[in-house]
């Protein structure tokens, strides 16, 4: 879990928790623990206030570094910029720029 930023806590267990249900909606199939896993390693690496396509990239070439593999569908940087796509969604509704998250 994050320890910076203003998503954290139980809040940022919302936001997995709601990004996961947006994604099931639009029929991916994703494990919710991917999800926080892409929220964390996004603030891990301090680039959440980045443009979306360039965190997507770094996201994924990080977990491909890392040897994180998602079964049964992959994880590729156009499935974390959907995800980051539905983050920002939640970030809005929570009144949270981006870059403070």
């Amino acid at each position: 879990m994050p320890a910076t930023g203003r998503l954290q806590g139980a809040l940022f267990t919302e936001c997995a928790e709601w990004v996961w249900e947006q994604l099931q909606e639009e029929g991916f199939q994703v494990q919710g623990e991917l999800i926080e896993l892409i929220l964390e390693t996004e603030r891990e690496l301090g680039i959440q206030a980045q443009p979306l396509d360039t965190i997507a990239a770094a996201l994924a070439e990080e977990f491909e570094r890392r040897g994180v593999v998602a079964r049964p569908y992959g994880i590729d940087a156009r499935l974390i910029r959907v995800v980051l796509e539905w983050e920002d969604d939640f970030l809005g509704f929570a009144g949270i720029p981006r870059a403070e998250s």
